[in-house]
């Protein structure tokens, strides 16, 4: 019957809507919390003792979590589309139930949420404005965002469309007044800002969506008052608003095709530093008693060629990724249409992006340059168990090295000084230090009483296969 037909849907949409009721209850949450996190750091004199560099990952990736579940939220139709379903199946389900009042307002506080564009952000704005105002540490965040960029701090792709992805956020947060919006361009000048924005058009945000600054931050405007009066950030051209003339600038810039000679000549160059740091490996581990220093060297050299893999890999899948959402950004007009295809010609907008809008040369370079990812992906593999242990050592050794002699020497000098400085490294020494058989440096302050050569500096420490803990690093 209908009713049964009714019955059943509504229990399969409710499957879903409860998912986006967590999501609903999760990012309130999020926000509080990340708001309350920036709080503490909303005055200069607190940030003496923090954030890290860590901490302010920590901040960035979350409201980069924040940022794609509200982008997420706005483009997908299947939402709203779904929701309006379930709507109407409650409706006609909820007659033979008693006490339906709190599942309605439910439904409506969900509906304002899945209706209302960059609610999630909304909120957030709310929340981190609530009790202080915490222009301070978005500044702040704003120039660890800009100089990461600028001097190419990220070590993996993720980690630096996270950086593009909230920057424009972060300078529509910073700018609650005008007032604050002169304060942040005296710390940050607005050509860094808009540099930033012109080099990176579109940001991948999910394999199938993409992000664009100068698109987000018109939008936000008409949300966040104070920020449309930054006239320059907001002229700012959407991808597809590019003028023809720096059109082919991009292209050069996103298409993988423009890149191959390159990618081509790392891969190969990589391959047989590779096999030779492998080979040296091996002939060390048959070599008894080998000489330290030589031992040393062959493992520090294979830790170096291990993250150059790991980068090249990151790279290459970020060109990829650039690649699909600049495509995304861009589908083509009018698919070639051949002549087996004359009488059905109707063409879905997903195979406007992606089905006709790579050439053939464009499709032979994305797989060639997926082979390539594969290939070193699985060469370096194959030899986790044989690098493994020479890479923990030499991380521990490197660790080891700045904890117990490099910040011996920072610690005299910083302990009459910077006492709180001081406590901050004496208890980064503390967490990280590996003393062998519990025997331990005298204290800073004896060490400032007399003084020592560079020899009796050193401390005497052995390399060992451990990785780092998690508090350690």
């Amino acid at each position: 019957s209908q009713a049964d037909l009714y019955l059943e849907t509504y229990q399969v949409l409710d499957l879903e809507m409860s998912r986006l009721r967590e999501i609903q209850r999760w990012q309130a949450s999020a926000a509080s919390k990340l708001a309350a996190d920036m709080q503490r750091f909303s005055r200069p004199e607190r940030l003496v003792n923090g954030p890290t560099v860590t901490h302010f990952w920590s901040m960035l990736k979350l409201l980069d979590v924040l940022l794609q579940l509200d982008h997420l939220k706005n483009a997908k139709a299947s939402i709203p589309n779904d929701f309006s379903w379930y709507k109407r199946t409650f409706t006609q389900v909820s007659t033979q139930w008693q006490d339906t009042d709190t599942m309605r307002e439910e439904l409506d506080d969900l509906q304002i949420f899945l209706s209302t564009r960059w609610a999630i952000l909304l909120n957030l704005h709310a929340e981190m404005f609530r009790t202080n105002t915490v222009e301070d540490i978005l500044q702040v965040l704003i120039v660890f965002c800009v100089e990461s960029l600028e001097l190419d701090f990220a070590l993996l792709f993720p980690e630096r469309h996270t950086l593009l992805r909230v920057l424009p956020v972060l300078v529509v947060l910073a700018t609650s007044s005008e007032k604050e919006s002169e304060s942040l361009y005296k710390r940050v000048k607005i050509n860094r800002l808009l540099n930033i924005f012109k080099n990176d058009p579109v940001i991948p945000a999910f394999p199938d969506l993409h992000l664009s600054p100068a698109a987000m931050l018109k939008e936000l405007s008409s949300y966040f008052q104070n920020f449309s009066s930054q006239i320059r950030l907001l002229t700012l051209p959407a991808p597809h608003e590019i003028p023809p003339r720096e059109l082919q600038d991009y292209q050069r810039h996103y298409l993988i095709l423009n890149h191959m000679g390159t990618i081509r000549a790392e891969h190969d160059d990589f391959s047989i530093r590779f096999a030779s740091a492998m080979n040296q490996m091996i002939t060390l581990k048959s070599s008894d008693g080998a000489d330290n220093d030589w031992s040393r060297d062959i493992k520090g050299n294979m830790y170096d060629t291990v993250v150059e893999g790991f980068q090249l890999l990151s790279r290459w899948t970020g060109r990829i990724w650039e690649q699909c959402a600049w495509k995304f950004s861009r589908p083509c007009k009018e698919p070639p249409i051949s002549d087996s295809q004359q009488d059905s010609a109707t063409f879905f907008d997903y195979e406007k992006v992606v089905r006709w809008n790579y050439t053939a040369e464009e499709r032979r370079a994305l797989l060639e340059l997926i082979g390539y990812i594969k290939s070193i992906g699985l060469m370096m593999q194959h030899c986790d168990t044989l690098v493994s242990e020479a890479l923990w050592e030499t991380i521990h050794m490197e660790v080891q090295d700045f904890v117990q002699d490099k910040l011996d020497t920072m610690l005299r000098t910083t302990f009459r000084k910077k006492k709180d400085l001081s406590r901050i490294l004496s208890d980064m020494r503390t967490l990280s230090a590996d003393w062998m058989a519990n025997t331990s440096k005298a204290d800073p302050e004896q060490h400032s009483l007399h003084q020592e050569t560079e020899e009796m500096r050193q401390s005497t420490f052995y390399p060992r296969p451990v990785a780092p803990t998690a508090a350690q690093v």
